[in-house]
Order: C-alpha cells, then structure tokens, then sequence
C-alpha cells in the first residue's frame, strides 16, 4: 500500500476533524508534526504525522504504555498525552506541552533496547553527554525512568528532551 503525501494527509485530517491549522511545529527522520486549532473547544493539539508504518506502530505502542501507567511525567518533565490516532493516516493526536518535557518517541522502543554492539552504545552515550553538556546526568535519569516502565529511548536530544 502506498501511503498518500503528507500534504493529502493533512488536509484530509484537516477536513475530518474539522479543525484549522495553525503552524507546524517542526519535521524529523520520523515524521512531522503540526499544530491544529479545534475552533469549537478553542483547544490546540499536536499531530505528528510519521513516515513510515514500523514507526508509527512503535510511538503508538510508547504512548498506549504511558496512557495505561497514566504517565503524565518522568522525573519532572511533561510528556504529551495522546488523545487520538488515525491508522490510515499514521497520526497521533497529542496534547501540546511546555518545557520542562520529554517528547518524540519514534525512535524508541518497547521492553528492549535496540539491538547495537557495545560499541554503537558507547559512541552514543559520548554523542548525547556531549550534546546535553551539564544536564547529561539528568538526561541518564530521565532515560533510566523511561527502561523502569520498559520504553528505551534511542532518539534523545536538547531538542525533545528539554529543561
């Protein structure tokens, strides 16, 4: 099955819900995600849209988990709440946070780790405390919360894992 452009699947969302959009929030290896506005509730939310199925299934399965432990913080920070999906149009419905928070869960994984060589594991524990300066050992924290209730996160930047 090929998947509709983006832009079909946004405008189709658009239509369906009823709702307006207002910005796009930014664009990743996984997916991109947009604002919308609900114009009867004056309620925003966030949609990620992903680009690949396998994705998709993984981040959904992230947020089920977070939703069934009633999740709402690790160590401090928000994590976005789902509030809706749509498996022809591989979107997720979320609610909009602010920092501190943790979000963008394409990239993880549910009760194991990525399959890397302690190698790979190495570089990239060099790469993030780099990339993280101080708050590297806050970001081990957060990480070690998130493999408490089995998600192991490989994606994790300043830029979704924010103080």
């Amino acid at each position: 099955m090929t998947l509709p452009s983006l832009e079909v699947r946004v405008e189709q969302f658009r239509e369906e819900r009823n709702v307006e959009f207002e910005d796009c929030l930014g664009a990743g290896t996984q997916g991109t995600v947009f604002v919308f506005k609900v114009p009867s509730q004056e309620l925003r939310l966030a949609v990620k849209f992903h680009h690949r199925t396998i994705a998709y299934h993984r981040e959904i399965s992230v947020y089920y988990r977070l939703q069934d432990l009633n999740i709402t913080h690790i160590n401090g920070h928000r994590v976005p709440i789902m509030t809706g999906c749509d498996d022809c149009l591989l979107a997720i419905e979320m609610t909009i946070v602010s920092p501190p928070f943790c979000l963008d869960f394409g990239g993880a994984y549910l009760d194991r780790p990525p399959d890397y060589s302690a190698e790979v594991w190495e570089d990239w524990r060099e790469m993030k405390s780099e990339a993280f300066e101080e708050n590297w050992p806050k970001v081990e924290s957060i990480l070690a919360e998130f493999r408490s209730i089995g998600i192991y996160i490989a994606d994790v930047n300043p830029g979704n894992i924010r103080f």
